[in-house]
């Protein structure tokens, strides 16, 4: 007899209004250099733009971020990237400044040269001021909103895109400055 594979589940709540953090999964074949580059641009300017390939986030959800944001609620974006087709997943926690469904003129400085050609089919943009790696731990915090189920049990799926919370009752950890208002 198989033993079931055990899925770390959160009951959902849909009646409270819970902070939703938007999670990213990326499969990359640059070496790292979705990380790379995009730090060297925070570093440089404090902010960094990076573009969703693909279909935009939808509107009601890129405009509760933003909400959230204005009203000083630290909200993040969890890039998820995998190195190939087999290689493990790393998930990298970035402080959101602002989504966006296109690109400023002004901006595109913030965006590295990788990728900028490719600035005016990209249909969703996230402002992002900080990148740290997040240990094993942190990232078995972050579940998906609808389902209750953590991310990581769900990366093999073909979806890219999650509404995700963050796990708050391990008063022992901390994500950077979690439960902090937004200085931006």
């Amino acid at each position: 007899m198989e033993k079931e594979k055990a899925v770390s589940r959160r009951k959902p709540n849909f009646a409270a209004k819970e902070i939703a953090h938007v999670a990213l999964k990326v499969r990359t074949e640059t070496n790292g250099n979705t990380i790379k580059e995009h730090t060297k641009v925070v570093e440089k300017y404090g902010v960094a733009l990076l573009g969703k390939m693909g279909q935009a986030i939808g509107t009601a959800f890129r405009n509760s971020l933003n909400d959230q944001i204005e009203r000083g609620v630290r909200t993040y974006l969890f890039l998820t990237i995998r190195e190939g087709w087999h290689g493990s997943f790393s998930t990298y926690q970035c402080l959101l400044r602002k989504v966006s469904a296109s690109l400023d003129e002004e901006k595109k400085l913030f965006v590295p040269k990788y990728y900028v050609y490719e600035s005016p089919t990209i249909k969703t943009w996230f402002e992002i001021s900080s990148i740290e790696l997040m240990t094993r731990e942190n990232m078995n915090r972050i579940y998906v909103l609808t389902s209750g189920r953590s991310i990581m049990s769900v990366m093999n799926s073909s979806a890219t895109i999650f509404r995700v919370g963050i796990e708050t009752s391990k008063s022992n950890i901390q994500l950077e400055n979690d439960g902090e208002k937004n200085e931006s």
